[in-house]
């Protein structure tokens, strides 16, 4: 009597692939314009060490996350002196500035301009000649039109609406010859912006798991026929928050909120408070994975 052992994945396959969908439905306001604007918030934060100013704990906290990312990705055998990397979503290039040090070539691609401006500054700022950034709108690029396949031997993407979408993790793979890399949010934890939430919207918030990305693209992957790997990263961070319009509206982002009468409440409540501390914690969740090996799940 013979037995039928294969096992038809199609509907696993089509749920992870809608629960990954389902990131580019979020909420948060996105546009060139808007991260434009958020692009000034960022720049001022990073500031410019070698123009003699000081970088805030956000910007040591970022470097921290690169500088270990590319660590990771360094042991694992990537961004050699013979293999080229793209950053989709780049924001201010810090990875690809790092991923320069030791990759052929490093390109950056994101479609805030402001950025991308910020980003060739800053990469030209530390000597680095073997990297572009390009301003580029990934959800509406055609890769095989853009004559972008295979382009490239580490496809990376961290934190951005750009990995997000239809047909987008589909692009992501197109474009590489080897690895592909996803960072995403699997946990955070933020005492003020719970406090502020509390306090100024009446919405009780709480610590939370935001790992339904990692855990969609973990999962479609393997059904898809690949192996990813993980690896995890926790920021955490003691600050004190100023008073500041633009304080404000990052507090008042996390909270969901994003108008302008919503910002200024927000910042009242930071007025009265007056120099406000905050303690974070953010864990990171990574998924690597090869594109040239694949086998059929079903």
């Amino acid at each position: 009597m013979s037995q039928d052992n294969t096992y038809d994945v199609n509907r696993d396959l089509e749920y992870f692939r809608s629960l990954w969908r389902a990131r580019g439905d979020s909420p948060v306001p996105h546009s060139p314009e808007i991260w434009d604007r958020r692009a000034e918030e960022w720049i001022s934060d990073l500031g410019d060490a070698d123009a003699g100013k000081r970088e805030s704990l956000r910007a040591d906290t970022m470097h921290d996350r690169v500088r270990a990312t590319a660590a990771y990705l360094r042991g694992r055998g990537l961004l050699t002196a013979s293999e080229t990397v793209v950053d989709i979503g780049c924001g201010p290039g810090l990875f690809v500035a790092e991923f320069a040090k030791t990759a052929k070539h490093a390109t950056g691609m994101d479609y805030s301009a402001r950025f991308m401006e910020f980003a060739a500054e800053h990469a030209a700022s530390r000597g680095v000649t073997n990297a572009d950034f390009q301003t580029c709108d990934f959800l509406a690029l055609d890769v095989a039109e853009a004559k972008l396949e295979r382009s490239y031997d580490l496809v990376f993407t961290s934190i951005t609406p750009a990995a997000s979408g239809h047909g987008c993790l589909e692009k992501l793979i197109a474009m590489s010859r080897a690895y592909c890399y996803n960072a995403s949010f699997v946990h955070t934890s933020d005492e003020l912006v719970e406090r502020v939430s509390q306090d100024v919207f009446g919405v009780r918030r709480k610590p939370r798991l935001d790992g339904a990305g990692f855990y969609a693209l973990l999962n479609l992957l393997w059904f898809m026929g690949y192996y990813p790997e993980t690896s995890y990263y926790e920021d955490a961070r003691d600050e004190i928050i100023p008073a500041t319009y633009e304080a404000a509206e990052r507090i008042a982002s996390r909270c969901g909120a994003y108008e302008r009468d919503d910002i200024l409440r927000v910042q009242s409540y930071l007025e009265k408070h007056g120099a406000t501390p905050r303690h974070s914690v953010y864990r990171y969740g990574g998924v690597l994975w090869d594109v040239r090996v694949r086998d059929t799940r079903n």
